[in-house]
Protein backbone atom coordinates (compact mmCIF):
# COMPACT_ATOMS: atom_id res chain seq x y z
CA UNK A 1 0.00 0.00 0.00
CA UNK A 2 2.85 2.36 0.82
CA UNK A 3 4.39 1.74 -2.58
CA UNK A 4 1.13 2.65 -4.29
CA UNK A 5 0.88 5.91 -2.31
CA UNK A 6 4.48 6.74 -3.16
CA UNK A 7 3.93 6.09 -6.87
CA UNK A 8 0.76 8.24 -6.86
CA UNK A 9 2.53 11.14 -5.17
CA UNK A 10 5.43 10.83 -7.60
CA UNK A 11 3.04 10.99 -10.52
CA UNK A 12 1.26 14.03 -9.09
CA UNK A 13 4.52 15.90 -8.56
CA UNK A 14 5.58 15.22 -12.15
CA UNK A 15 2.35 15.53 -14.13
CA UNK A 16 -0.15 17.56 -11.98
CA UNK A 17 0.72 21.26 -12.04
CA UNK A 18 -2.24 22.21 -9.83
CA UNK A 19 -1.12 19.80 -7.14
CA UNK A 20 2.39 21.19 -7.33
CA UNK A 21 1.03 24.74 -6.99
CA UNK A 22 -1.07 23.91 -3.96
CA UNK A 23 1.81 22.18 -2.19
CA UNK A 24 4.19 25.02 -3.01
CA UNK A 25 1.78 27.71 -1.81
CA UNK A 26 1.10 25.82 1.41
CA UNK A 27 4.81 25.39 2.07
CA UNK A 28 5.52 29.08 1.49
CA UNK A 29 2.62 30.10 3.77
CA UNK A 30 3.79 27.80 6.52
CA UNK A 31 7.35 29.10 6.24
CA UNK A 32 6.18 32.72 6.37
CA UNK A 33 3.99 32.04 9.41
CA UNK A 34 6.84 30.35 11.25
CA UNK A 35 9.20 33.15 10.28
CA UNK A 36 6.79 35.76 11.58
CA UNK A 37 6.14 33.88 14.86
CA UNK A 38 9.81 33.09 15.43
CA UNK A 39 10.75 36.48 16.94
CA UNK A 40 7.79 36.34 19.34
CA UNK A 41 8.64 32.78 20.32
CA UNK A 42 12.28 33.72 20.78
CA UNK A 43 11.23 36.75 22.88
CA UNK A 44 9.03 34.62 25.13
CA UNK A 45 11.86 32.14 25.64
CA UNK A 46 14.23 34.97 26.50
CA UNK A 47 11.79 36.42 29.03
CA UNK A 48 11.20 33.03 30.58
CA UNK A 49 14.86 32.10 31.01
CA UNK A 50 16.61 35.47 31.43
CA UNK A 51 14.25 37.43 33.69
CA UNK A 52 12.63 37.10 37.12
CA UNK A 53 9.09 38.29 37.91
CA UNK A 54 7.06 39.37 40.92
CA UNK A 55 3.27 39.49 41.09
CA UNK A 56 1.18 41.09 43.83
CA UNK A 57 -2.49 42.06 44.03
CA UNK A 58 -4.36 44.41 46.31
CA UNK A 59 -5.52 41.66 48.65
CA UNK A 60 -1.94 41.57 49.97
CA UNK A 61 -0.43 44.30 52.19
CA UNK A 62 2.58 44.34 49.88
CA UNK A 63 0.45 45.94 47.16
CA UNK A 64 0.30 49.19 49.14
CA UNK A 65 4.05 49.03 49.74
CA UNK A 66 4.71 48.83 46.00
CA UNK A 67 2.16 51.54 45.26
CA UNK A 68 3.72 53.99 47.72
CA UNK A 69 7.20 53.10 46.40
CA UNK A 70 6.10 53.76 42.82
CA UNK A 71 4.55 57.09 43.83
CA UNK A 72 7.95 58.17 45.20
CA UNK A 73 9.99 56.85 42.26
CA UNK A 74 11.50 59.42 39.84
CA UNK A 75 9.87 57.59 36.91
CA UNK A 76 6.45 58.98 37.90
CA UNK A 77 7.62 62.53 37.20
CA UNK A 78 8.23 61.77 33.52
CA UNK A 79 5.59 59.12 32.88
CA UNK A 80 2.74 60.11 30.56
CA UNK A 81 0.37 57.40 31.76
CA UNK A 82 -0.67 58.14 35.33
CA UNK A 83 -3.39 57.29 37.82
CA UNK A 84 -4.59 59.42 40.73
CA UNK A 85 -4.44 57.68 44.10
CA UNK A 86 -5.75 59.73 46.99
CA UNK A 87 -8.05 57.50 49.00
CA UNK A 88 -5.44 56.15 51.39
CA UNK A 89 -3.79 59.48 52.08
CA UNK A 90 -6.67 61.64 53.17
CA UNK A 91 -5.81 63.90 56.12
CA UNK A 92 -7.66 63.88 59.40
CA UNK A 93 -10.23 66.62 59.97
CA UNK A 94 -8.41 69.78 60.94
CA UNK A 95 -5.08 68.59 59.59
CA UNK A 96 -3.05 71.27 57.85
CA UNK A 97 -2.56 71.08 54.12
CA UNK A 98 1.21 70.85 54.34
CA UNK A 99 1.23 67.24 53.15
CA UNK A 100 -0.45 66.19 49.95
CA UNK A 101 -3.57 64.09 50.33
CA UNK A 102 -3.06 62.33 46.99
CA UNK A 103 -0.40 60.59 44.93
CA UNK A 104 0.27 59.98 41.26
CA UNK A 105 1.15 56.39 40.39
CA UNK A 106 1.71 54.61 37.05
CA UNK A 107 -1.55 54.07 35.20
CA UNK A 108 -3.01 50.91 33.73
CA UNK A 109 -0.80 49.25 31.12
CA UNK A 110 2.94 48.62 30.71
CA UNK A 111 5.82 50.76 31.93
CA UNK A 112 9.60 50.44 31.63
CA UNK A 113 12.01 52.35 33.87
CA UNK A 114 15.44 52.04 35.46
CA UNK A 115 16.05 51.37 39.13
CA UNK A 116 19.54 50.98 40.57
CA UNK A 117 20.89 50.71 37.00
CA UNK A 118 18.64 47.81 36.08
CA UNK A 119 15.57 47.88 33.84
CA UNK A 120 12.22 47.18 35.47
CA UNK A 121 9.16 46.29 33.40
CA UNK A 122 5.93 47.08 35.26
CA UNK A 123 2.43 46.03 34.29
CA UNK A 124 -0.63 47.26 36.16
CA UNK A 125 -4.14 46.09 35.37
CA UNK A 126 -7.59 45.72 36.91
CA UNK A 127 -9.12 42.24 36.87
CA UNK A 128 -12.78 43.09 36.28
CA UNK A 129 -13.87 39.44 36.14
CA UNK A 130 -12.76 38.76 39.72
CA UNK A 131 -13.90 42.10 41.14
CA UNK A 132 -16.84 42.15 43.54
CA UNK A 133 -19.10 45.15 43.97
CA UNK A 134 -16.99 48.19 44.78
CA UNK A 135 -13.91 46.02 45.26
CA UNK A 136 -11.65 46.12 42.20
CA UNK A 137 -9.01 43.39 42.05
CA UNK A 138 -5.81 45.19 41.04
CA UNK A 139 -2.48 43.64 40.04
CA UNK A 140 1.15 44.71 39.82
CA UNK A 141 3.53 42.58 37.73
CA UNK A 142 7.22 43.48 37.94
CA UNK A 143 9.94 41.93 35.78
CA UNK A 144 13.68 42.56 35.68
CA UNK A 145 16.71 41.12 33.91
CA UNK A 146 18.56 38.30 35.65
CA UNK A 147 17.87 34.92 37.18
CA UNK A 148 18.35 35.68 40.88
CA UNK A 149 15.76 37.06 43.29
CA UNK A 150 18.08 39.47 45.10
CA UNK A 151 17.12 42.57 43.11
CA UNK A 152 13.36 42.15 43.55
CA UNK A 153 13.79 41.20 47.20
CA UNK A 154 15.73 44.40 47.84
CA UNK A 155 13.05 46.36 45.97
CA UNK A 156 10.32 44.94 48.21
CA UNK A 157 12.40 45.61 51.34
CA UNK A 158 12.93 49.19 50.18
CA UNK A 159 9.19 49.61 49.63
CA UNK A 160 8.33 48.06 53.01
CA UNK A 161 10.87 50.29 54.76
CA UNK A 162 9.42 53.35 53.07
CA UNK A 163 5.99 52.52 54.48
CA UNK A 164 7.40 51.64 57.90
CA UNK A 165 9.12 55.01 58.15
CA UNK A 166 5.78 56.72 57.61
CA UNK A 167 4.85 58.10 61.02
CA UNK A 168 1.12 57.91 60.31
CA UNK A 169 -0.77 54.94 61.72
CA UNK A 170 -2.10 52.70 58.96
CA UNK A 171 -5.63 51.48 59.68
CA UNK A 172 -6.95 48.52 57.68
CA UNK A 173 -10.55 47.29 57.39
CA UNK A 174 -11.76 43.82 56.38
CA UNK A 175 -13.90 44.18 53.25
CA UNK A 176 -15.20 41.56 50.83
CA UNK A 177 -12.62 38.97 51.77
CA UNK A 178 -9.45 41.05 52.07
CA UNK A 179 -7.79 43.70 54.22
CA UNK A 180 -7.95 47.18 52.70
CA UNK A 181 -5.93 50.17 53.84
CA UNK A 182 -8.77 52.51 54.76
CA UNK A 183 -6.83 55.51 56.07
CA UNK A 184 -3.64 56.81 57.59
CA UNK A 185 -4.21 58.42 60.97
CA UNK A 186 -1.97 61.09 62.40
CA UNK A 187 0.04 59.77 65.36
CA UNK A 188 -1.66 60.27 68.70
CA UNK A 189 0.57 60.78 71.74
CA UNK A 190 -0.07 58.36 74.56
CA UNK A 191 -0.45 61.21 77.03
CA UNK A 192 -3.31 62.63 74.94
CA UNK A 193 -5.46 59.79 76.31
CA UNK A 194 -6.25 60.63 79.91
CA UNK A 195 -5.60 57.50 81.95
CA UNK A 196 -4.24 56.85 85.41
CA UNK A 197 -0.48 57.11 84.93
CA UNK A 198 0.25 53.61 86.18
CA UNK A 199 -2.32 52.15 83.77
CA UNK A 200 -0.79 53.88 80.74
CA UNK A 201 2.71 52.77 81.78
CA UNK A 202 1.50 49.20 82.26
CA UNK A 203 -0.08 49.04 78.80
CA UNK A 204 2.99 50.44 77.05
CA UNK A 205 5.39 48.14 78.90
CA UNK A 206 3.30 45.04 78.24
CA UNK A 207 2.85 45.72 74.52
CA UNK A 208 6.51 46.66 74.01
CA UNK A 209 7.64 43.51 75.74
CA UNK A 210 5.35 41.33 73.64
CA UNK A 211 6.47 42.68 70.26
CA UNK A 212 10.10 42.09 71.22
CA UNK A 213 9.63 38.66 72.83
CA UNK A 214 9.37 36.39 69.79
CA UNK A 215 12.53 34.45 70.71
CA UNK A 216 11.40 34.17 74.32
CA UNK A 217 8.15 32.50 73.24
CA UNK A 218 9.96 30.22 70.80
CA UNK A 219 12.50 29.04 73.39
CA UNK A 220 9.67 27.96 75.68
CA UNK A 221 7.52 26.43 72.97
CA UNK A 222 4.66 28.84 73.65
CA UNK A 223 2.46 30.19 70.81
CA UNK A 224 3.53 33.77 70.14
CA UNK A 225 0.19 35.44 70.90
CA UNK A 226 -1.16 37.93 73.38
CA UNK A 227 -4.62 39.33 73.97
CA UNK A 228 -5.91 42.48 75.64
CA UNK A 229 -9.50 43.21 76.69
CA UNK A 230 -10.37 46.88 77.12
CA UNK A 231 -13.68 47.32 78.92
CA UNK A 232 -15.56 50.15 80.51
CA UNK A 233 -18.50 52.52 80.03
CA UNK A 234 -19.06 54.08 76.59
CA UNK A 235 -16.89 57.08 75.83
CA UNK A 236 -14.03 56.17 78.15
CA UNK A 237 -11.43 56.07 75.37
CA UNK A 238 -10.98 52.36 74.71
CA UNK A 239 -10.54 52.78 70.95
CA UNK A 240 -8.48 55.94 71.44
CA UNK A 241 -6.05 53.99 73.60
CA UNK A 242 -5.58 51.48 70.77
CA UNK A 243 -4.69 54.26 68.33
CA UNK A 244 -2.35 55.90 70.84
CA UNK A 245 -0.71 52.56 71.59
CA UNK A 246 -0.25 51.87 67.86
CA UNK A 247 1.25 55.35 67.43
CA UNK A 248 3.65 54.82 70.31
CA UNK A 249 4.76 51.40 69.05
CA UNK A 250 4.73 52.24 65.34
CA UNK A 251 2.38 49.35 64.51
CA UNK A 252 -0.50 49.16 61.99
CA UNK A 253 -4.06 48.51 63.16
CA UNK A 254 -6.33 45.90 61.55
CA UNK A 255 -9.91 46.66 62.60
CA UNK A 256 -12.33 43.76 62.25
CA UNK A 257 -16.09 44.30 62.43
CA UNK A 258 -17.53 40.89 63.28
CA UNK A 259 -20.90 41.97 61.90
CA UNK A 260 -19.37 41.99 58.42
CA UNK A 261 -18.13 38.39 58.66
CA UNK A 262 -20.59 35.88 57.24
CA UNK A 263 -19.14 32.53 58.31
CA UNK A 264 -16.42 30.86 60.36
CA UNK A 265 -14.17 30.16 57.38
CA UNK A 266 -14.14 33.86 56.47
CA UNK A 267 -13.39 34.73 60.10
CA UNK A 268 -10.42 32.35 60.07
CA UNK A 269 -9.20 33.91 56.84
CA UNK A 270 -9.46 37.43 58.26
CA UNK A 271 -7.41 36.49 61.34
CA UNK A 272 -4.87 34.52 59.29
CA UNK A 273 -4.15 37.39 56.91
CA UNK A 274 -3.22 39.86 59.64
CA UNK A 275 0.58 40.21 59.34
CA UNK A 276 3.02 39.88 62.20
CA UNK A 277 3.90 42.97 64.23
CA UNK A 278 0.38 44.35 63.96
CA UNK A 279 -2.53 45.10 66.27
CA UNK A 280 -5.79 43.27 65.51
CA UNK A 281 -8.72 45.27 66.90
CA UNK A 282 -12.18 43.77 67.46
CA UNK A 283 -14.45 46.50 68.82
CA UNK A 284 -17.64 46.06 70.84
CA UNK A 285 -17.28 42.30 71.02
CA UNK A 286 -20.25 42.09 73.40
CA UNK A 287 -22.58 43.63 70.78
CA UNK A 288 -22.34 40.52 68.56
CA UNK A 289 -24.34 37.72 70.16
CA UNK A 290 -22.56 34.89 68.42
CA UNK A 291 -23.60 31.34 69.30
CA UNK A 292 -22.98 30.38 72.90
CA UNK A 293 -23.10 26.69 72.02
CA UNK A 294 -20.21 25.07 70.19
CA UNK A 295 -22.48 22.69 68.32
CA UNK A 296 -23.19 25.19 65.56
CA UNK A 297 -26.97 24.71 65.82
CA UNK A 298 -28.68 27.02 63.35
CA UNK A 299 -31.30 28.16 65.87
CA UNK A 300 -28.56 29.48 68.13
CA UNK A 301 -26.80 31.52 65.50
CA UNK A 302 -27.40 35.22 65.62
CA UNK A 303 -28.30 36.83 62.32
CA UNK A 304 -30.50 39.60 63.69
CA UNK A 305 -27.56 41.80 64.62
CA UNK A 306 -25.35 41.04 61.67
CA UNK A 307 -23.54 38.10 63.25
CA UNK A 308 -24.11 36.03 60.12
CA UNK A 309 -23.25 32.40 60.59
CA UNK A 310 -20.17 32.91 62.73
CA UNK A 311 -20.09 30.88 65.92
CA UNK A 312 -18.33 31.17 69.23
CA UNK A 313 -16.37 28.05 68.36
CA UNK A 314 -15.21 29.66 65.12
CA UNK A 315 -14.08 32.79 66.96
CA UNK A 316 -12.19 30.77 69.57
CA UNK A 317 -10.40 28.77 66.87
CA UNK A 318 -9.51 31.96 65.02
CA UNK A 319 -7.95 33.38 68.19
CA UNK A 320 -5.86 30.43 69.33
CA UNK A 321 -6.70 27.35 67.27
CA UNK A 322 -4.11 25.16 65.58
CA UNK A 323 -4.17 27.34 62.45
CA UNK A 324 -4.35 30.67 64.31
CA UNK A 325 -1.63 33.16 63.34
CA UNK A 326 1.08 34.37 65.68
CA UNK A 327 3.02 37.55 66.26
CA UNK A 328 0.11 39.97 66.44
CA UNK A 329 -1.51 41.63 69.45
CA UNK A 330 -5.26 41.02 69.74
CA UNK A 331 -7.26 43.82 71.38
CA UNK A 332 -10.98 43.45 72.04
CA UNK A 333 -13.17 46.22 73.44
CA UNK A 334 -16.40 45.78 75.37
CA UNK A 335 -18.87 48.00 77.19
CA UNK A 336 -20.26 45.01 79.08
CA UNK A 337 -17.58 42.37 79.74
CA UNK A 338 -19.98 40.51 82.03
CA UNK A 339 -21.95 39.49 78.93
CA UNK A 340 -18.98 37.73 77.31
CA UNK A 341 -18.67 33.97 77.31
CA UNK A 342 -16.07 32.89 79.90
CA UNK A 343 -14.31 30.77 77.28
CA UNK A 344 -13.66 33.87 75.19
CA UNK A 345 -11.85 35.79 77.92
CA UNK A 346 -10.07 33.01 79.76
CA UNK A 347 -6.29 33.32 80.36
CA UNK A 348 -4.40 32.36 77.24
CA UNK A 349 -6.88 34.16 75.03
CA UNK A 350 -7.08 37.35 77.08
CA UNK A 351 -3.86 37.91 79.01
CA UNK A 352 -4.53 41.45 80.21
CA UNK A 353 -7.93 42.87 81.14
CA UNK A 354 -7.96 46.64 81.59
CA UNK A 355 -10.96 48.54 82.92
CA UNK A 356 -11.35 52.13 81.70
CA UNK A 357 -13.35 54.07 84.24
CA UNK A 358 -14.93 57.50 84.22
CA UNK A 359 -12.58 60.37 84.93
CA UNK A 360 -11.96 61.47 88.49
CA UNK A 361 -10.77 64.90 89.70
CA UNK A 362 -7.10 64.33 88.81
CA UNK A 363 -7.90 63.11 85.30
CA UNK A 364 -10.35 66.01 84.77
CA UNK A 365 -7.62 68.43 85.82
CA UNK A 366 -5.10 66.86 83.42
CA UNK A 367 -7.55 66.94 80.53
CA UNK A 368 -8.32 70.62 81.18
CA UNK A 369 -4.60 71.33 80.98
CA UNK A 370 -4.44 69.59 77.59
CA UNK A 371 -6.78 72.29 76.29
CA UNK A 372 -5.51 75.17 78.44
CA UNK A 373 -1.82 74.61 79.24
CA UNK A 374 -0.35 76.42 82.21
CA UNK A 375 -3.65 77.18 83.94
CA UNK A 376 -3.14 74.86 86.88
CA UNK A 377 -5.30 76.80 89.33
CA UNK A 378 -8.18 76.98 86.86
CA UNK A 379 -7.81 73.26 86.19
CA UNK A 380 -8.27 72.46 89.88
CA UNK A 381 -11.30 74.76 90.15
CA UNK A 382 -12.79 73.23 87.00
CA UNK A 383 -12.42 69.69 88.38
CA UNK A 384 -14.09 70.78 91.61
CA UNK A 385 -16.94 72.38 89.66
CA UNK A 386 -17.60 69.23 87.67
CA UNK A 387 -17.99 67.42 90.97
CA UNK A 388 -18.75 63.96 89.57
CA UNK A 389 -17.15 61.21 87.49
CA UNK A 390 -17.43 61.97 83.78
CA UNK A 391 -16.47 60.18 80.57
CA UNK A 392 -13.58 61.55 78.49
CA UNK A 393 -15.92 61.92 75.52
CA UNK A 394 -18.38 64.07 77.47
CA UNK A 395 -15.63 66.16 79.01
CA UNK A 396 -14.02 66.70 75.62
CA UNK A 397 -17.30 68.06 74.24
CA UNK A 398 -17.42 70.46 77.18
CA UNK A 399 -13.90 71.72 76.57
CA UNK A 400 -14.38 71.96 72.81
CA UNK A 401 -17.31 74.32 73.40
CA UNK A 402 -14.87 76.97 74.62
CA UNK A 403 -13.23 78.21 77.77
CA UNK A 404 -15.66 77.11 80.53
CA UNK A 405 -14.64 80.14 82.59
CA UNK A 406 -15.95 82.40 79.82
CA UNK A 407 -18.80 80.66 78.00
CA UNK A 408 -19.88 77.99 80.46
CA UNK A 409 -20.16 74.35 79.53
CA UNK A 410 -22.75 71.86 78.40
CA UNK A 411 -23.16 70.42 81.87
CA UNK A 412 -25.34 71.74 84.66
CA UNK A 413 -22.57 74.12 85.69
CA UNK A 414 -22.38 77.56 84.10
CA UNK A 415 -19.45 79.93 83.82
CA UNK A 416 -20.45 81.92 86.91
CA UNK A 417 -20.64 78.82 89.11
CA UNK A 418 -17.24 77.65 87.89
CA UNK A 419 -15.72 81.06 88.47
CA UNK A 420 -17.07 81.09 92.03
CA UNK A 421 -15.26 77.89 92.98
CA UNK A 422 -12.41 79.00 95.26
CA UNK A 423 -8.94 78.47 93.89
CA UNK A 424 -6.85 75.80 95.54
CA UNK A 425 -3.96 76.94 97.64
CA UNK A 426 -0.76 76.79 95.65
Amino acid sequence: MYEQIYQWLSTQFVDNEMFIGVITASSIGTALYLARAFPATLWRLALRHATVTLEVDNTDPGFDWIKVWLARHPYVRRSRKLRLSGRHHRPDPGQSGESESWDLVPGEGRHVFMHNRRPVMLSYWIDTENSKGQFLRQHFHLRTVGRGQEFLRSLVEEAATLCTEDENVRVHDWRSGYWELSCRKRPRPMDSVILPREQADRLIADAQWFFGAGDWYAERGIPYRRGFLFSGPPGTGKSSVVLALASHLGKPVYALNLASVSQDSVLMEAFAEVPRDAILLVEDIDAIRIAKSRTGDQDKKDTSQGGGFTTLSGLLNAIDGVAAPEGRLLVMTSNHPEHLDPALIRPGRIDLHEWFDLLGPDEIRRMFLRFHPGREADAVRFAQAIGRPISPAELQCTLLAGDPFEVGDVLDTDAVEIANVPAAAE
